[in-house]
């Protein structure tokens, strides 16, 4: 079917509405084909996320790379001084701890290397620190229980952000961290605004 399109008084143009029609479905399917392989190669493989263990309420996510580090840097309750726990993205489901450092022993603190049924950690002095490395300490979950005085608690990332826990809730409040595939992530957002 032909449509008469009228510029000006003297002159008639036709156009295919139809043909114009079938080359803005071809273009649009060319722009989606190539539009969505540069998304999904840009979007990190796993998504950190921190939510309150009894409710289910996500408190914090962000994007991760497998073998990215963080830290989760405290107070120790007993000796007042920091802690600091590396972990990382082992995979898109699982995260590990890499190695914690402090610069005095208290409870539940390792005094040197330690024997379990997975692994043997490395014990070493560094920089005026004790630091043990971990060699298969895996975790679907990492629980934590919001300090409330003393602990202060926070996870450190790369890029130099910082995510403090009594800024996303009390303390007192049990928490997990725990990491997930970015596509399971966001298809889970998506049912929790839509159903």
């Amino acid at each position: 079917m032909k449509k008469r399109v009228f510029l000006d008084k003297n002159e008639e143009y036709t156009m295919s509405t139809r043909r114009g029609a079938h080359y803005l479905k071809v273009t649009l399917v060319l722009v989606v084909l190539a539009a969505v392989p540069a998304a999904l190669l840009s979007v990190p493989p796993a998504v950190l996320v921190v939510e309150e263990h009894d409710t289910g309420k996500i408190l914090f996510h962000k994007g991760m790379k497998i073998n990215e580090t963080f830290t989760l840097a405290y107070i120790h309750s007993i000796t007042k001084q920091p802690v600091h726990e590396v972990f990382y993205v082992k995979d898109s489901r699982t995260l590990a701890l890499k190695e914690m450092r402090y610069d005095s022993f208290g409870s539940n603190l390792p005094v040197g290397p330690e024997k379990l049924a997975q692994e043997t950690t490395e014990f070493y002095v560094e920089d005026g620190f004790y630091k043990i490395i971990y060699e298969n300490r895996t975790f679907d979950r990492v629980p934590v229980m919001v300090g409330q005085v003393v602990a202060d608690h926070a996870l450190v990332f790369t890029d130099e952000s910082r995510l403090r826990f009594l800024d996303v809730t009390e303390g007192g409040t049990y928490i997990d961290f725990y990491v997930k595939p970015f596509l399971n992530f966001l298809i889970n957002r998506i049912s929790l605004l839509y159903f």
